[in-house]
């Protein structure tokens, strides 16, 4: 077994570990706790997957075991009732057993939609997260969020569930795109900013070399994203309150893809970072923060030559439809939009909005 870095999410019978080190892809059932116990395997990539990493499967996972195959496009699309349907009858279809585990190699999207599968079928499936993606090794692989989209908003359908494990191998990294690279950096610096101010300095130092992939560096920012959010997670499995901390940025950036449409033009995690704007910026705003929080922000984001503005893509948007999206947001709670605001770095604030005018004059004045 090669040398890898463990963290565990401690959820009772959910509970299970994290793994993080390099090429452990290649040897997937030694993170598997009990494999020999499942009756059959099925796992699920999408297309780009196969293409960029035909060695995974011809070379490393057919030598170990025997599997049945399922591929499906990339892209936010396939979060849909159509996708879920197609998944779950072409599961179905093999006639598994509730002994059949489910690997799921991929990015977020995917990872989101085999998940909610894995609830459905037969009342509930084992199945392995192994994230492909910089963001989903450190934010949607672990947590057991699953879920597709609504025309009325991101993630409004879904379940909990957990999965049996989560395989994090920084060297399928190496194959995705700079701008995939840079959207999961998104969620790296959330972290940073709802938790730990040590680590958003670090970033500043860093940053630069967790984006080209630096082994150590990269390594490092993943384990301490990782950290954070299972620590979260094992104490609020469920976002009946710390959890929701993990929603900093992403009530705006939400709005922003639904009423993009989930389309390539704009990534999850590009959304992130114009939300985590908007959401400091608003803090400053309301003078929950002062200015120089967000200086320190976008001053990080300009050295990385990283976008933020909704401007940066193109894209413009009233502030009536802004704010109708917002409410469809899941975190609405009595008809009161409840925001991730931050005090400090490191310091976040939950607020909700009794006074909505106060943000339809500020989206008013910064949608112009």
């Amino acid at each position: 077994m090669n040398s890898c870095d463990i963290y565990k999410v401690s959820l009772g019978i959910n509970s299970y570990k994290i793994f993080i080190g390099k090429d452990i892809h290649k040897s997937i059932t030694n993170y598997i706790s009990y494999y020999k116990n499942y009756s059959r395997t099925v796992v699920i990539s999408d297309k780009n997957i196969l293409e960029k990493n035909p060695s995974l499967f011809n070379k490393y996972l057919k030598k170990q075991i025997k599997f049945d195959q399922i591929f499906l496009p990339q892209g936010e699309k396939i979060k849909s009732f159509k996708y879920l349907e197609l998944i779950i009858e072409k599961i179905l279809k093999l006639e598994v057993d509730r002994d059949t585990l489910l690997i799921c190699i991929g990015g977020g999207v995917l990872g989101d939609l085999v998940g909610l599968a894995s609830s459905l079928i037969l009342r509930g499936l084992d199945f392995v997260q192994v994230p492909s993606t910089l963001l989903a090794q450190v934010d949607s692989s672990v947590g057991g969020k699953t879920g597709i989209n609504s025309k009325y908003g991101k993630n409004l359908i879904g379940s909990f569930k957990q999965p049996k494990s989560v395989i994090i191998s920084t060297d399928i990294l190496k194959t995705l795109s700079k701008r995939d690279i840079n959207a999961g950096y998104a969620e790296i610096l959330k972290y940073s900013f709802i938790s730990d101010k040590k680590f958003f300095n670090w970033l500043v130092d860093n940053g630069k070399k967790v984006i080209s992939l630096h082994s150590e560096s990269c390594v490092y920012a993943i384990k301490k994203s990782c950290f954070i959010k299972s620590k979260i997670v094992s104490i609020d499995e469920k976002e009946k309150g710390m959890r929701e901390l993990l929603n900093f940025g992403h009530t705006f950036g939400h709005a922003i893809e639904a009423i993009t449409g989930y389309k390539e033009k704009l990534k999850h995690g590009e959304a992130i970072f114009i939300g985590m704007y908007l959401a400091l910026k608003f803090s400053a705003f309301l003078k929950i923060c002062k200015k120089e929080v967000l200086e320190k922000y976008t001053s990080h984001l300009k050295n990385l030559k990283i976008n933020y503005k909704l401007s940066d893509y193109n894209i413009r948007i009233s502030q009536e439809r802004f704010l109708r999206h917002m409410r469809f947001d899941k975190k609405v709670k009595n008809n009161k939009i409840k925001l991730i605001l931050i005090k400090d770095i490191g310091s976040p604030v939950r607020l909700f909005l009794e006074n909505e005018k106060l943000l339809s004059n500020f989206l008013k004045n910064e949608l112009k």
